[in-house]
């Protein structure tokens, strides 16, 4: 295998998708090999990230509030600060605090149902997000998806990245970092490339912190090579822009 190939099987073995032959090739080829054995680590750091990456979504305080008033009224006066010991037997107030718990998480539940109608779009966008990351892991485990790397240009000379996909269905997305966040009136673009040409796709922006992660939604079973472009806002539709990272596929 010549160091090409060896790069296009780092992504492969970032997820554990390598056959023994390839694996044992890759392992024998990065224990004298700085650059590949650099990228495989940088690799492994992108595929974690994505793991661990769920955005935290805060509720809003009047929710807390509402939650534990709830639990505290459903334990009776005697739960509170001054408040006289209870003379029911403990079998008894084992039963209450139960029933009461219970009730008190029914009404909490509704509460809950009516407060999440009205969350504010971060909230949104971070469920997208979540749902973006789902279906990447999921075409992770799916074993007839296919991996390769791409390579850092001078616009991100220390990006990290990698394309998943699987064959025959839209499911492919890009994931990297180490990526700059893009310039105010600026964004990163997607293409890939087949036998008819250059293809320009989705425009996504980025705030520089944790892995890039954005979807193809196209088939890239026929593709080429895929890319990420750096365009002006709202994209480009003929010739692609200043490259930020490239590979074939």
């Amino acid at each position: 295998m010549d160091h090409g190939t060896f790069r296009q099987l780092a992504a492969g073995a970032a997820i554990d998708d390598l056959d023994p032959t390839e694996r044992l090739a890759f392992d024998a080829h990065v224990r004298s090999c700085v650059a590949c054995a650099g990228l495989a680590r940088d690799l492994d750091d992108v595929v974690g990230e994505l793991a661990l990456a769920s955005p935290t979504v805060t509720p809003p305080f009047a929710l807390r509030r509402t939650v534990m008033t709830a639990v505290r009224d459903a334990d009776g006066p005697s739960t509170r600060p001054g408040a006289r010991p209870s003379a029911s037997p403990p079998w008894r107030l084992g039963a209450f605090a139960g029933f009461g718990l219970a009730a008190a998480l029914a009404v909490v539940s509704v509460g809950l149902g009516v407060r999440l109608v009205a969350l504010d779009a971060d909230v949104a966008a971070a469920r997208v997000a979540s749902s973006e990351r789902a279906a990447a892991m999921a075409v992770m485990a799916d074993p007839s998806h296919l991996t390769a790397s791409l390579t850092a240009e001078p616009v991100a000379p220390v990006a990290n990245a990698i394309v998943i996909y699987r064959p025959g269905s839209t499911d492919a997305f890009v994931l990297a970092d180490r990526l700059p966040a893009t310039p105010d009136g600026m964004v990163y673009q997607l293409w890939f490339a087949d036998a008819a040409g250059v293809h320009a796709l989705g425009t996504f922006h980025y705030d520089g912190a944790g892995p890039f992660l954005a979807p193809f939604g196209v088939d890239l079973a026929t593709g080429a090579a895929a890319m990420v472009t750096l365009e002006r806002e709202g994209g480009a539709v003929g010739d692609p822009g200043p490259q930020v990272v490239f590979g074939e596929l």
